[in-house]
């Protein structure tokens, strides 16, 4: 018994709708960043900003270390760094060392400012 043309419309329009809720499931779940952004300053204990100071960002699970050389204002800023891996931050200036801050892959939120301070004295 052939189809009627009511329940092919009604067959039709139930695959479109079903294809274009996929489609925008996929397009939000891609406009998502899961990945994290740290960004913070560099600065002494009077909260003077240290230009030129090495921030390094140490992936615990890779070994791997990034680096960022401040600007004027003391700031940096390292993007899309993977929420699923721990991370030690650190600065140096001039032979000085600040003190190294822990990142969690527990730590839930998505970004990140941090400031390290570093003794010069």
């Amino acid at each position: 018994m052939p189809a009627t043309p009511r329940i092919l419309t009604t067959h039709l329009i139930a695959a479109a709708t079903l294809c274009l809720a996929q489609l925008l499931a996929a397009s939000h779940a891609h406009a998502q960043d899961p990945l994290r952004h740290l960004t913070g300053t560099v600065t002494d204990p009077h909260r003077e900003p240290l230009a030129g100071a090495v921030v390094q960002l140490h992936d615990d699970s890779t070994d791997a270390v990034t680096s960022y050389i401040t600007d004027r204002t003391g700031r940096y800023r390292f993007f899309r760094v993977s929420p699923e891996d721990d991370f030690h931050l650190w600065a140096t200036f001039r032979d000085h060392k600040s003190r190294s801050k822990s990142i969690s892959k527990f730590d839930s939120k998505p970004d990140r400012t941090i400031r390290l301070i570093i003794k010069l004295n």
